[in-house]
């Protein structure tokens, strides 16, 4: 393998590795600072979140607003949390409403039941994140990393190091015209003739 593709190889690897440890780092600071990413289930929510959606969620607020987009907790239901509009807020609590639904929620929110409020909208992220939760999903992406990673060996397999210790020389090249190079061979001595007195 030549240089430039050797270096092209190494440069292409030490940037992958750099993307998924900087993902990984990013993800890991996100979710310390209470950054959240919740699955949209039903369609309480449509036209602005669908089902398969997923929301990214800034940590729990202090206050909340008039029509804005807050999950919280619930005490009963099939989902631990809900991702609605607030549509009022007094001292008696916070109503929610979903953008589909005529009413408002039956429920009460407390601020303390809100863990965070909306900071934007992953278009089909939902079933990416709900993929990635099973062993079947990370055991794929697992396979997926290690098939392309025996591709690359195969296409780019690496040089041997003892590949370099042997010199090489380009047609022409000094090398080339010392083995080109040819000596004429030794003049024999000629052999006395006979002697004449």
């Amino acid at each position: 393998m030549h240089r430039p593709a050797r270096i092209a190889r190494r440069v292409a690897l030490s940037v992958c590795a750099l993307i998924v440890v900087g993902a990984a780092a990013i993800a890991g600071i996100a979710w310390h600072e209470g950054y959240r990413i919740y699955v949209v289930h039903t369609g309480s929510m449509t036209p602005s979140l669908k089902p398969g959606d997923a929301v990214l969620d800034r940590p729990a607020p202090t206050t909340v607003r008039q029509g804005e987009v807050v999950t919280f907790g619930v005490h009963s239901g099939p989902d631990s949390v809900v991702t609605h509009r607030v549509a009022s807020v007094s001292d008696d609590g916070i109503k929610t409403k979903g953008d589909a639904n005529r009413s408002v929620d039956p429920w009460t929110v407390r601020l303390s039941d809100v863990v965070g409020s909306k900071l934007l909208t992953l278009p089909y992220g939902g079933y990416v994140v709900v993929y990635l939760q099973h062993p079947q999903g990370i055991a794929s992406v697992l396979t997926a990393l290690i098939t392309m990673i025996l591709l690359w060996y195969l296409f780019f397999p690496p040089t041997a190091p003892w590949a370099d210790a042997v010199p090489r020389h380009p047609a022409g090249g000094r090398a080339a015209s010392h083995r080109s190079r040819t000596h004429a061979p030794p003049t024999p001595l000629a052999e006395p003739g006979p002697c004449t007195a």
